[in-house]
């Protein structure tokens, strides 16, 4: 399944921004060749060093191509649909920092069209007979559980070669990634700031305002190495961003906020097949059963859970997973599921505990983070 809302920060390099003109600007040439090096620091073997001349190259184009929003606000040739969808990033990113405490950071006011749909393809890996992602360890950012792809040929090469040496593997495309607070902050030139794509701005009203917000949440903590733990907050703070954004509007909010409650109802049934198995191929590969009849239960499991979604279609209302169902499914799949919603639930009960008080979510939060990852681990499952 493409995620529509998946929030990735998958550059193993410094990200920048482009001086926010409505001018299309280049990045000195000092900073290319700045670039380069960094990237070849530690690096062993050719192929990773294409691999981040490949992320330097694609991210510099994001950056090169920013226009200010004002700008284009002030443009009388901006489409007007376009101009109504700023307008409501400039008024969700303005919410996010007055009501829900979000970092005021200094991204998101350019922004750049790319022509395409999707910002990366994203490739994730699994043990075939272990829910045990494969991990990619990279400068600055440390070891995550996927690694993205401007191209989308070279993630299906790559994807090859993962398959070839007996993972289970999948791609997918990824509308938005986030810098985080390293280049986003006020030291840092306009031009290496985070601008806000054509690949979210042209999705609906809701997945904007959701995917802003979930990016925004990336700012408050990032915890390296813990990739669930990082976007299952985001999701988190997204899903509880939206519905209070949505809450506070004037005109339309309550067919809105009831249009988002019928897809968060669709998720939640989606959720509920997809850990269903995923607890039922853990206690397969967990059995003292041979590799031959894992793997055949295997493919019977999975059989059966498309069996189950077909069974149950009826019950979706909003949002329908037939291209997710219909893909060759494995392990990786269902661990992409699980790693951006693992922990939902239990960051929605910090929440409460904390009388919804954002900022007192947040100082919890930042010590939950602070923990070692097995100690963190233990308490988010122990909620």
């Amino acid at each position: 399944m493409s995620r529509s809302v998946s929030q990735l920060l998958f550059l193993p390099i410094l990200n920048f921004n482009s001086k926010q003109s409505s001018q299309y600007c280049e990045l000195p040439k000092f900073w290319k060749y700045f670039l380069v090096l960094l990237a070849g620091i530690s690096l062993a073997g050719c192929s990773e060093i294409q691999y981040y001349l490949q992320a330097i190259e694609g991210h510099l184009d994001i950056l090169n191509r920013k226009q200010k929003i004002e700008d284009l606000l002030e443009a009388p040739g901006t489409p007007s649909d376009l101009v109504r969808k700023l307008k409501l990033i400039q008024d969700v990113r303005q919410f996010a920092v007055d009501r829900l405490h979000l970092p005021k950071i200094h991204g998101y006011t350019s922004y750049s069209d790319i022509k395409r749909p999707y910002v990366v393809t994203v490739v994730t890996a699994s043990q075939r007979l272990q829910f045990e992602p494969y991990k990619w360890c990279f400068l600055f950012v440390g070891c995550v559980s996927y690694r993205g792809y401007f191209n989308a040929g070279d993630a299906e090469e790559y994807a090859e070669g993962l398959k070839n040496k007996a993972w289970d593997v999948s791609v997918g495309n990824v509308r938005a990634y986030s810098t985080l607070n390293w280049l986003n902050n006020e030291f840092m030139p306009d031009y290496f700031k985070d601008p806000v794509l054509n690949t979210f701005v042209d999705r609906s009203d809701t997945s904007i305002i959701r995917l802003l917000i979930h990016e925004m949440a990336h700012q408050v903590v990032y915890v390296n190495g813990d990739t669930s733990f990082n976007e299952s907050f985001a999701v988190f703070v997204e899903q509880e961003g939206l519905k209070q954004y949505l809450e506070s509007l004037e005109k339309g909010a309550a067919k809105s906020y009831q249009r988002y409650l019928k897809r968060y109802d669709d998720q939640t049934r989606f959720l509920q097949i997809v850990s269903s198995y995923y607890e039922k191929l853990e206690k397969l590969y967990q059995s003292d059963l041979s590799e031959t009849e894992k793997l055949s239960g295997k493919k019977r499991l999975f059989e059966e859970m498309k069996k189950t979604y077909q069974q149950r279609i009826g019950e979706f209302e909003i949002i329908k997973y037939d291209s997710w169902f219909d893909q060759d499914l494995n392990n990786a799949h269902l661990l992409g599921i699980r790693r951006y919603n693992n922990h939902v639930s239990s960051f929605q009960k910090i929440f409460r505990r904390q009388d919804q008080d954002w900022k007192a979510f947040f100082s919890k939060i930042e010590e939950v983070a602070s923990f070692p990852k097995e100690k963190r681990e233990a308490f988010l499952q122990s909620l």
